[in-house]
């Protein structure tokens, strides 16, 4: 999973507009793949100097395949914090030494709700087989008045479970009492170049680009467990007629 500049600049702004100090959670160590001039557009002349690059930016350059594109990369909870943002993550395993080793699949910990006013899931629910509880899971980390930020994919067939569709997150956020806190975005092209592409919310559509992902943003507005959604072309024609 990975943050590039597209999804940087989201995060930034929701960090804004909710304003200082903000407390943000990772499902999973997103890798910054943001070049040193995304980087200074985003956050400030003087910000390559205020955080720390990772000491294995060619080897993660690498994984990601993209050598040569750039030399260093910031590591994420170091850039965040320099933004002002407490960052903290969540992960099946500690691979790194600092998450918050749980299983997403199950129901979530009760120290654990209500902590966060950012939540961000770059990449993580479509590994998780128990999709809806994620989604419960995700739901209960945010405070009321706090964002959850989504980066899943649309297309990548077999990089996880499962591919997501906008009326995926229209139907689970607004029935259960939520509010979608942004339009939808198929993200594509190159991860240090990306463009996006506006999608309906719960009509069908056609020609996304090969290997899109979809952004999607929510805003928490309660919290009462969530309950499952029926999809929205079932809701305008409850009797299934042509």
């Amino acid at each position: 999973m990975a943050i590039n500049s597209v999804i940087l600049s989201v995060v930034l702004q929701v960090a804004r507009d909710l304003g200082k100090p903000c407390r943000l959670l990772c499902l999973g160590y997103p890798d910054m793949l943001v070049t040193e001039s995304q980087l200074v557009a985003l956050c400030g002349p003087d910000i390559l100097e205020r955080i720390v690059f990772r000491e294995d930016s060619e080897s993660i350059l690498r994984w990601h395949r993209l050598e040569g594109s750039a030399v260093r990369l910031a590591e994420t909870r170091s850039l965040f914090e320099a933004m002002g943002i407490q960052c903290d993550f969540v992960d099946i395993v500690a691979s790194r030494g600092f998450e918050i080793v749980l299983d997403l699949n199950q129901p979530l910990a009760p120290a654990l709700a209500g902590k966060y006013d950012i939540v961000y899931d770059g990449g993580t629910m479509e590994h998780c087989f128990n999709a809806g509880q994620v989604m419960r899971n995700i739901t209960a980390f945010a405070r009321i008045g706090g964002v959850i930020v989504h980066v899943n994919p649309m297309n990548y067939y077999n990089h996880g479970f499962f591919n997501f569709n906008p009326t995926f997150y229209h139907d689970y956020y607004t029935q259960a009492g939520h509010r979608m806190a942004s339009d939808f975005f198929a993200l594509h092209g190159p991860v240090l170049d990306t463009k996006s592409v506006k999608l309906p919310a719960t009509t069908g559509f056609n020609g996304v680009p090969e290997r899109s992902a979809l952004l999607a943003v929510a805003e928490k507005l309660h919290d009462r467990e969530s309950g499952w959604p029926t999809q929205s072309k079932y809701l305008t024609n409850p009797e299934l007629k042509a």
